[in-house]
């Protein structure tokens, strides 16, 4: 009853043209206000939706408008927190309303200031966008009973025009505030008499009418009591044509995917200009520092000799000269340095076959394990054995077998996975640094490709931010320019594995390689030429697994054996189906599936275990001009 009393009066008032703010009786038991600092400094949290003590107990709004179609507003919030300890208020303002589905109208928003007359915390955090959030409060400092706060800012782009009048059409008081809001009033105010007025209230579409009136001065009242939560006020009020001369909304086309990315003749100049200078700048990169260089004159495969001068250039592109076939590996070539010369890289197989090699050298036996059952040859053992000269390793060879050892006389195979992945990235660490300390490279291949693939990430990375950029400002239709440094960054990354550049040394001792590959994969049984006792099958036979064709390898010393050629057979090999004499077919058989699990094994990695978990959700109101809503926090 004291409500509606008090809804009465307010509705008198507005019609003897004075503003009545109404207010519930029942707030005057309500506690006084308190401002306190909490706890730890309390951090803030989000906006929550009140019980049903707190509430709005008036909401007064003014609204002045100029000549040139901006607004004055200032709201007047008394909130009620009642016993609860909150940290102050939050204002939402929507500033950007489809009007359809290629343009979106304005209200920016400025010039924006807050207090308190009740001593609140007023500090002011904002927050811009589609809506702009004001939150109000100190994060580090409470309170609670009644407290009062003044928003002011200045709209722009708030009259429509119409054929008879220009109006203002507001939503003085949003539809999203979380509380109760006693008594809302409002007053709007311009450089003309009001000559008509309207005022809706309730939720989003009502056409509840509201209480509205003019003054004899020309300022338009309006008023409502218990609007729920999730109810508003909008006002409207009507002026003379003319009285905002400039006044038009302020729209603008909104931004597609379409839109940004719209080929015309300036995007597409734009952007071919770009691919042309970046991805140019790319291949010209790859033409001077990524091609091999040769001696000039020289047969390929062949180094000037002492004293001899001779020009280098720049290996062609599209053609290589042929090379001749070679009966021998390259003099002191290893089997891993061969694999990373050919291709670049460190391969697993290079270390693979380095194992086999050191096996060949005497530095370790290789004993397969025959498992219970019908399923044979799973496993084998590593025997250390080191008869011949340490001094004969390279780093990398004796760094590989301290790792597979590891103070051991023995191992399984299957013992080194999922253990040794460190272990092997070191080796291939090494292997790099020696090929490029034996003058076959003009830099590290490993850090030269890491080092353009790096430069390709950050192009990539720079062309995506700016496409995102460009994208998201409305003001643009320039994306394709921002797609087009995209695609010279992806170019840069496909090409830096072409970076890495053989010397002319390494050129030639490339040459010599290949002449060597294709002997192994075109040699006959009727071609093998060795001396008595030279167990020519085992050294060759790690050099075949880096090419791939070791079983092809076993199969001409099979043919040979077949034939009555007497052949050395390997010692630094046991396998339990040697019983009944040497094979080499089936050896290739057991070297090809050993180099696949000895692969495999040493470069496994540790297995982890990983969990995710993701929660989502959202919606979206929203509607007229101004308007929003708020709450405590």
């Amino acid at each position: 009853m004291l409500t509606a009393l008090a809804g009465a009066l307010s509705l008198l008032g507005l019609a003897a043209g004075v503003a009545v703010p109404a207010a519930p009786a029942a707030a005057a038991t309500r506690p006084a206000s308190s401002v306190g600092t909490s706890a730890a400094g309390q951090a803030a949290g989000p906006m929550v939706a009140a019980g049903g003590l707190e509430e709005i107990r008036s909401y007064q709004v003014t609204m002045v408008l100029e000549r040139d179609a901006s607004m004055m507003v200032q709201e007047q919030i008394t909130y009620d927190f009642d016993d609860n300890q909150r940290h102050g208020i939050e204002r939402t303002i929507p500033v950007e309303f489809a009007t359809d589905s290629t343009h979106v109208r304005e209200y920016p928003i400025s010039d924006i200031q807050v207090s308190s007359p009740s001593g609140a915390p007023s500090d002011l955090k904002v927050s811009k966008g589609p809506v702009t959030t004001l939150r109000i409060g100190n994060p580090d400092r409470t309170v609670t009973g009644v407290q009062t706060y003044v928003i002011r800012y200045r709209v722009e782009g708030v009259i429509n025009n119409f054929a008879d009048h220009q109006e203002l059409y507001w939503n003085a008081i949003g539809d999203e505030w979380s509380v109760t809001i006693a008594t809302a009033s409002a007053t709007v105010e311009g450089p003309a008499e009001v000559q008509r007025v309207a005022c809706f209230q309730g939720t989003q579409g009502s056409t509840q009418q509201c209480q509205s009136t003019t003054r004899p001065d020309g300022t338009a009242l309006f008023g409502a009591t218990d609007l729920p939560p999730g109810s508003g006020m909008t006002v409207v009020a009507a002026f003379p044509s003319g009285t905002f001369p400039n006044a038009a909304p302020i729209v603008r086309e909104r931004q597609t995917l379409a839109r940004a990315f719209s080929l015309t003749p300036v995007t597409g100049a734009a952007s071919l200009v770009i691919l042309g200078l970046l991805g140019g700048s790319a291949v010209w990169a790859v033409a001077r520092r990524g091609r091999d260089e040769q001696y000039l004159g020289l047969t390929p495969g062949l180094e000037p000799g002492t004293g001899q001068q001779v020009g280098t250039g720049r290996v062609p592109w599209l053609r290589r000269p042929p090379v001749a076939v070679q009966f021998t590996p390259p003099e002191g070539l290893r089997p891993g340095q061969l694999g990373t010369l050919i291709d670049e890289r460190a391969n697993v197989i290079d270390v693979t076959a380095t194992i086999i090699d050191l096996a060949v050298r005497g530095f370790l036996r290789i004993e397969e394990v025959e498992e219970t059952g019908w399923r044979r040859g799973g496993d084998w053992r590593l025997v250390m054995i080191w008869p011949a000269p340490v001094e004969e390793l390279r780093d990398y060879e004796m760094t590989l077998l301290k790792a597979i050892f590891d103070e051991r006389q023995d191992v399984l195979l299957s013992e080194l996975r999922q253990h040794f992945r460190s272990d092997l990235q070191r080796v291939q660490s090494l292997l790099y640094q020696d090929v490029t300390r034996n003058g076959w490279f003009r830099g590290n291949p490993s850090t030269v490709r890491a080092r353009w693939q790096i430069y390709g990430f950050l192009l990539t990375a720079a062309g995506a931010g700016l496409t995102w950029l460009l994208a998201q400002t409305w003001q643009t239709r320039y994306g394709l320019v921002g797609l087009a440094v995209v695609v010279c960054g992806l170019v840069l990354l496909g090409l830096s594995s072409r970076m890495p550049a053989r010397t002319p040394k390494g050129t030639a001792m490339l040459a010599q390689a290949k002449g060597f590959r294709t002997y192994l994969e075109t040699a006959e049984a009727n071609q093998i030429k060795f001396e008595e006792g030279e167990d020519i099958f085992s050294r060759y036979l790690p050099f075949a697994i880096v090419f791939g064709v070791a079983e092809r390898w076993a199969k001409v010393f099979a043919d040979l054996a077949a034939s009555g050629v007497q052949v050395v057979t390997p010692n630094w090999y046991v396998g339990p189906m040697w019983g009944a004499g040497w094979n080499y077919l089936a050896f290739g058989q057991a070297m090809d599936s050993f180099a696949a699990t000895t692969s495999g094994s040493i470069a496994a990695a540790t297995p982890s275990a990983s969990g995710s978990s993701g929660f989502g959700g959202g919606g979206f109101s929203g509607g007229g001009g101004g308007g929003g809503g708020g709450g405590s926090w």
